[in-house]
């Protein structure tokens, strides 16, 4: 069991410069190229989205697949594009790989617990045969030296970074060749061009430091990050601009897994932030409205008086403290992660927090807002605001020393801030644990939505997508902020999330050909995001990131949406890796042969217009096109809509001349309501999902009709049956879209 930690960082490490591979190595060409040989820009050299120059490096350095990484993802993306086969570049900002097991300070393994109706998800998301291999033999190996309660596992970050992921760079010989590991490293900008999409990044330009003394992680973060992004040498660490490209006459493959949703920004890509006006949309209510984060720390409970320094801040929030309905022994034993002796005591516990309410800061949004991160992309310091972390790091200080205090036999003094785990001398962890940030827009504008992870229990999964990359399982779990008030809807979503697919879609980015995203910064929703966020579907969702972004170089691919058309192949290579399918009572799920809707390569709207899955419709900024449900038109009716509430207007839609009816963009998000599919609508397992409407005519006729979106392989299917224009609405009768199926 990993319960001490062993002196196994190498020199390299300590001079922070990562592991430079055979396959990664500072390129021996870079020195011959003359800045007219790369990009595309100005004066031959790729600009930033700015179109500002990009900064002279120091070096240059060639990767296949470039990993802007820091989270538990990036590290899985990065492992598994290097085994299978493409020269890999991680970018890690701490010295520690593993995102939130281990800088993030979040080693206790988050795995699913409920149930629905009796349906044990808890128990079938912890089953082996559902979770990546290796992974689960490291949580065999790790175990539960704490005897947490939280989790299965509860283990030391420290000795899970320095015993477990560093020696596999080293002992996998995949590793060994392919992987490149840039530590104390950020992203400072990105190099675009024209692309067939849209952009194609062309290069990465990273601000790699090295301490200059032994108190590396001496400071809080919030004193030391912009530090971190500034070129120039400071007291604290000396700077190398490093400029990382492609391999010779291409571009690289990009995967943003940050913790900050850097690339993003400074790439221009579309992207969300905070919370969207309905689950699923583009359309944001609030973009710093969002969950809140923590600084984890350890406490040391010893086994005499310590005399421990009085807390050195002001405590900002006292009246957030408080242990609810649990013990302090509950508390304290919720991630211990080092059972000390239990004869005389919690002598020689080491006991991990991360608490609500007690070190989980909601008092701040952590990320700056779009416009404010747009404005700093010229000179960008990671696009966070340094006086939520500041906050944050007092908050965490204030809890520890009012937990000590309530020790409930007098031996508060026994207890201290331990500096040792974390591998920080403030005692904090390395990074913030993030539960949410910058998410991606996805191609065709795809959102992955709370609906598609949710189900009755007879339904066994959540949507089952024909292009699925991952799958996954975790409750729901929003820790909001004080400073704001989500949309009404966040608290009328269920939270019980049914065993779900993530569809190769959530990893991609609408305007970015070259671009891949994984764990936090997916293609998905607020909602969605809160149930996926946790260590096991992130992990899951790396791979997944790392599989595409090889076969995208390897197969020598421009766009994203080539790897879409491809992406049985992706699933084959994944499975090495990972299950693709649930296993569930002994049977697999989907079913070998089982017919699901093929992912759309291309969603038709009219001209100018764009799907919106969180509406249901295709929408403008001031419009929504129809078709609206019976329901919806009736609400209409009822508001004194009149005849606009059934006027059919013309459009052009794949150069086809039809007519469906407009409604303003406000009016019908009000007339919609706020569930899973339209009012009026549900969501059909019968029908793979979609939403559908039953409804009784005038005449006492019975309708039965199904919603879109309908991509372009489906609308194929419908012309071929002579469904003629109508082909391009989005709503059918459910048993021609059956008939579709066949």
């Amino acid at each position: 069991m990993l319960i001490s930690r062993t002196p196994s960082s190498s020199l390299l490490l300590l001079l922070g410069l990562g592991l430079a591979t055979t396959a990664c190595q500072q390129d021996p060409r870079a020195a011959l190229w003359s800045e007219d040989d790369r990009g595309d820009g100005p004066g031959g050299k790729a600009d930033d989205a700015d179109g500002a120059a990009l900064m002279e490096a120091d070096r240059t350095q060639s990767c296949d697949v470039i990993v802007a990484g820091g989270s538990t993802a990036a590290l899985a993306a990065a492992i598994t594009s290097a085994r299978e086969g493409a020269a890999t570049c991680l970018v890690e900002p701490t010295d520690w790989l593993g995102g939130q097991i281990t800088a993030g300070g979040v080693p206790a393994i988050d795995f699913a617990w409920h149930q629905i109706d009796g349906y044990r998800v808890g128990d079938i998301a912890k089953d082996e045969r559902n979770l990546p291999a290796e992974f689960v033999d490291w949580m065999d190996d790790v175990g539960n030296p704490g005897q947490c309660w939280v989790s299965k596992n509860c283990f030391r970050p420290d000795a899970f970074a320095d015993d477990v992921l560093d020696p596999l760079l080293t002992q996998d010989p995949l590793l060994a060749a392919n992987l490149s590991v840039l530590r104390r490293s950020v992203v400072k900008q990105v190099g675009t061009s024209t692309g067939e999409l849209g952009a194609r990044i062309d290069e990465v330009t990273v601000i790699t430091r090295t301490p200059l003394t032994d108190d590396e992680w001496g400071a809080f973060l919030s004193e030391d990050i912009e530090d971190w992004y500034s070129p120039q040498d400071s007291e604290r660490f000396s700077k190398e601009v490093v400029r990382l490209v492609g391999p010779e006459g291409a571009a690289p493959v990009v995967i943003d897994a940050t913790e900050f949703g850097d690339v993003m920004v400074l790439a221009d890509a579309p992207y969300l932030q905070g919370v969207e006006v309905v689950d699923g949309s583009t359309e944001i209510a609030d973009d710093t409205c969002g969950q809140a984060f923590v600084f984890p720390f350890v406490q040391h409970y010893e086994p005499g008086v310590r005399d421990e320094p009085a807390n050195p801040f002001a405590v900002d929030h006292p009246d957030f403290y408080d242990m609810g309905t649990h013990s302090w022994d509950q508390i304290w034993t919720y991630r211990r992660i080092l059972n000390g002796d239990h004869d005389s005591g919690h002598y020689n516990d080491f006991s991990l927090q991360n608490w609500y309410p007690g070190n989980d800061y909601g008092f701040g949004y952590l990320l700056l807002s779009q416009a404010e991160a747009a404005a700093q992309r010229s000179d960008w310091r990671g696009g966070v605001d340094v006086g939520a972390l500041a906050g944050a790091e007092r908050h965490a200080y204030g809890w520890h020393y009012w937990l000590k205090d309530r020790e409930p036999n007098g031996r508060g003094d026994f207890i201290t801030l331990d500096r040792t785990m974390l591998g920080t001398a403030t005692g904090l962890s390395k990074l913030p644990y993030v539960r949410d940030t910058r998410r991606s827009v996805g191609l065709n504008d795809f959102v992955l939505a709370s609906r598609h992870l949710r189900g009755e229990a007879a339904d066994l999964t959540g949507t089952r997508f024909a292009d699925r990359v991952a799958i996954g399982s975790y409750a729901v779990d929003i820790h909001g902020l004080s400073t704001c008030s989500l949309p009404g809807y966040v608290g009328q979503i269920p939270h019980e999330t049914m065993p779900y697919f993530i569809p190769f879609r959530a990893l991609t980015n609408r305007d970015v050909d070259n671009l891949l995203v994984a764990g936090k910064t997916m293609a998905q929703s607020f909602v969605a995001n809160a149930a996926i966020r946790l260590q096991p579907i992130e992990w899951s969702t790396g791979i997944g990131a790392g599989v595409a972004a090889a076969h995208m170089h390897d197969q020598q691919l421009a766009t994203t949406r080539d790897v879409l058309l491809e992406v049985e192949a992706v699933q084959d290579r994944i499975r090495a890796h990972a299950p693709l399918e649930w296993t569930i009572e002994g049977a697999v799920v989907p079913a070998p042969g089982e017919t699901l809707p093929p992912a759309p390569v291309e969603i038709h709207c009219p001209q100018g217009a764009h799907f919106d899955e969180g509406y249901g419709f295709c929408v403008t900024d001031e419009d929504a096109y129809g078709p609206f449900t019976h329901t919806m038109t009736d609400r209409c009716m009822q508001f004194g809509g009149g005849p606009a509430c059934t006027d059919e207007r013309e459009v052009i839609v794949a150069g086809r001349t039809i007519e469906i009816p407009r409604w303003g963009k406000t009016f019908a998000r009000n007339i919609r309501g706020d569930g899973p599919c339209p009012r009026g609508a549900e969501p059909d397992a019968a029908l793979l999902g979609h939403c559908a409407e039953h409804y009784t005519g005038p005449g006492g006729e019975e309708y039965h009709e199904v919603y879109g979106p309908f991509g372009d392989l489906l609308v194929q299917r419908c012309f071929d049956r002579g469904g003629g224009n109508a082909c391009y609405t989005h709503r059918w009768s459910a048993s021609f879209f059956r008939s579709l199926l066949d």
